[in-house]
């Protein structure tokens, strides 16, 4: 009988999960704002459980699948940082780095970068292939990678907006190479431990303080640890019970003496900027206000408690308009009314919602026919946008390249001169305007020959 996933541990800030990360039921979507995890290599490594001897075809498609279930429990702006071998040569030579990132891309991540980790303490070689000949020499590079993937949006709106790492260590984080040692499997007493260090520098450098962190393959705990010693909330999950155990103890033997400090800043992060947003229009109901003024008003009261500026107030602005808590009076200026607030829930497509618009667009641009066998990023798009209630089904997805996904979303306004010139366009034939006719077909077919905003239809 098949066991069930189980919370082997937890604490106030900090949820082990004995459970497979292909199954689990136990993370919620969207709830996860940075992922910092080192997968199995498929090295033949001797966990206790896990089978670490694929077929190359085998290690991939269980990629795909951790990946997506990632995927879905990330928020909008969260992040992943994968750490994977930059190539192996066990079983045959593979670049799995860049089969690893090609995954991701499909399944629906952004590529934001590529951080090299040259691991000081590396074991020293002993494959060369054929020594000191042509014949067919190895060529290893002493170096792991630490690809930067992130959902749908870089720059970071959610979470409490306090950053906690020092200008000396983003200085040198920030270059893409990073200088320390591995961990010792002796000492910690897993067959594959990855030090603190690294889990501690991706936290600092692409979370805010009171985010949630997530390692989908916890092992030995050291992602967990990091999280809790730099005030992040932590979800692990392991499939083997053993390590689950050790990731316990040294959990327990580590982070037993947080800082209350920990506690503090937690607690006064629990007012949200957008929380203070909406505070300011519900005591404020039926009253229109610029941006300006309440920035000014959240700025003030976020200061009284927090070292740092909000980031981004406005944002949050947009967003509860997006989500209909506010009415948009004209450029600028929202009020709140409450005998009509109507909330839409954004919903996003699952992985295999976009998988599915993928493959039924043959895995190009609806509009201009690129894809990914010719280098092109593509996108899965709501054709009616959420903000406007559009759902996350498959019948209301359409595939777009980055260019055309771009130009929707930042030039929508375009949409609306479309819809404007088809209204003159309408006007001048009633009235047979000929010169205001021929003004107004000139600039729509221009519109079509480019193929600008093609689901809003011209009747000619």
């Amino acid at each position: 009988m098949e066991k069930k996933d189980q919370i082997y541990f937890s604490n106030e800030w900090i949820t082990l999960i004995l459970g497979d990360v292909t199954t689990t039921e136990l993370v919620q979507p969207h709830s996860i704002d940075l992922i910092v995890t080192s997968p199995p290599y498929n090295v033949e490594i001797p966990y206790s459980t896990h089978k670490d001897d694929l077929s190359y075809t085998e290690y991939l498609e269980f990629s795909r699948k951790w990946l997506s279930r990632c995927y879905d429990w990330l928020k909008d702006d969260g992040r992943l940082c994968l750490n994977v071998p930059l190539d192996k040569n066990k079983g045959g030579q593979q670049s799995v780095g860049a089969d690893m990132t090609n995954i991701a891309k499909q399944i629906g991540y952004c590529y934001h970068s590529t951080i090299i980790w040259h691991e000081g303490n590396i074991s020293r070689r002993t494959a060369w292939g054929s020594w000191m000949s042509a014949s067919a020499p190895f060529v290893i590079a002493p170096v792991e990678l630490i690809i930067v993937l992130y959902k749908n949006n870089w720059k970071k709106v959610s979470g409490s907006g306090i950053s906690d790492i020092e200008r000396s260590e983003f200085m040198e984080w920030t270059n893409g190479v990073w200088n320390f040692n591995g961990e010792s499997k002796k000492k910690i007493g897993h067959p594959a431990p990855f030090p603190i260090e690294l889990p501690k520098r991706c936290i600092k450098l692409f979370s805010f303080v009171g985010d949630t962190v997530l390692d989908p393959f916890s092992g030995s705990g050291s992602t967990l640890i990091a999280a809790s010693l730099h005030q992040r909330k932590s979800i692990g999950i392991e499939i083997d019970e053993q390590y689950c155990e050790l990731a316990r103890k040294r959990i327990l033997q580590t982070c037993s003496c947080l800082q209350e400090s920990f506690l503090y800043i937690l607690e006064k992060m629990a007012q949200t900027i957008q929380q203070l947003v909406r505070q300011f229009f519900t005591e404020h109901p039926c009253q229109a206000f610029a941006h300006s003024t309440v920035v000014d008003w959240v700025t003030e009261q976020w200061l009284k408690e927090h070292p740092t500026p909000p980031r981004d107030p406005w944002r949050c602005i947009r967003r509860l308009h997006q989500e209909g808590f506010l009415i948009k009076v004209r450029k600028g200026v929202y009020l709140h009314d409450p005998q009509r607030i109507n909330f839409r829930e954004l919903e996003d497509f699952s992985a295999a919602q976009k998988e599915e618009i993928f493959k039924r667009d043959n895995y190009r641009c609806v509009i201009c026919g690129k894809g990914i066998k010719d280098g092109v990023e593509i996108h899965a798009d709501h054709i009616i946008p959420k903000d406007l209630g559009g759902k996350a089904e498959v019948a209301n997805g359409q595939t777009l390249c980055s260019q055309h996904n771009l130009q929707k979303k930042n030039y929508k306004q375009t949409e609306t001169g479309k819809k404007m010139f088809i209204r003159l366009y309408e006007l001048a034939k009633q009235h047979g305007d000929e010169r205001m006719l021929q003004f107004c077909s000139d600039i729509l077919k221009t519109f079509e020959q480019y193929h600008i905003n093609d689901h809003v239809e011209w009747k000619h």
